[in-house]
């Protein structure tokens, strides 16, 4: 049997795909037959409204497009703990997941069979419900609402590519200014006239792509992007030192699959919302 738990670290996988259409399919038959996990779909359901009623009573304005959230650093705090108290739910998630697979792995089998897919529908939505609460109970604790919480985890994401884009911005220019004293050489060596008609040739071939990708490193859009205001710059500059300070948390949560989870709930306007 292929992997049955793939995507989001996990994900849902052919058998809790195949699952949740036999429990949506089979109406009160199933309710019966899988009780369980109709009590964690219920659960589940129970939670969006949860999420809804924290977006209402903790109001929270997210910057507008293009704009940079400034982080408040006891906000981000907030955020951490949140994620913290959390993340051991998923991590049971992950691990009981794991073992799911490897009792069903090896058999040969393409397709889940029945029983193999309940069962795996019921894990993934117990399972899922129990990492939900874990997330609700820590909104609640912190008095944060999930759309402050999703645009908070963007607003880090960013952070953390912004930074390593500055680093890699910087060797880029240093590494053209590197081309444009190579082709400076090469011009210098090919104004001698004493040159073997080879070595001119291997010369202004090497000239030639020197050129050419420099040519496209400085044309006009090459890698522009719409221009951030003064105030935005500032506040991605201090997001990246509150971040460095804060770097062990930062990186400890750091969890993309987490977020597919908890993100995937009610979002600034109380719809379903995730990373893109």
């Amino acid at each position: 049997m292929k992997k049955v738990l793939i995507g989001l670290g996990i994900g849902c996988g052919v058998f809790i795909l195949a699952g949740i259409g036999l429990m949506l399919a089979g109406g009160i038959w199933a309710k019966n037959k899988f009780g369980g996990s109709i009590e964690a779909m219920q659960s589940i359901q129970a939670q969006e409204q949860e999420l809804t009623q924290l977006n209402a009573s903790n109001p929270f304005k997210a910057p507008p497009e293009g704009q940079v959230l400034p982080l408040d650093e006891p906000r981000l705090l907030a955020y951490l703990t949140v994620r913290e108290s959390a993340l051991p739910a998923f991590k049971a998630f992950e691990a009981k997941s794991k073992e799911f697979e490897a009792q069903h792995a090896g058999d040969g089998d393409e397709k889940p069979g029945f029983n193999a897919a309940v069962d795996a529908a019921s894990l993934f939505m117990g399972l899922m419900a129990d990492v939900r609460k874990a997330y609700i109970a820590g909104l609640k604790a912190q008095g944060m609402s999930p759309a402050e919480f999703q645009s908070i985890t963007t607003t880090v994401y960013a952070s953390m590519v912004a930074d390593s884009l500055e680093q890699i911005g910087a060797a880029a220019e240093q590494g053209r200014k590197m081309m444009v004293t190579q082709l400076a050489e090469v011009d210098k060596r090919l104004a001698d006239d004493s040159l073997a008609d080879e070595e001119r040739a291997q010369l202004e071939e090497a000239r030639a792509q020197l050129q050419d990708t420099l040519d496209a490193i400085e044309e006009p859009g090459a890698n522009e992007e719409q221009p951030l205001s003064e105030a935005s710059k500032k506040a991605a500059a201090a997001n990246v030192e509150l971040l460095k300070k804060h770097k062990e948390r930062v990186e400890l949560m750091a969890n993309v699959a987490f977020d597919g989870f908890v993100l995937g709930g009610a979002g600034a306007d109380g719809q379903a919302a995730g990373l893109e």
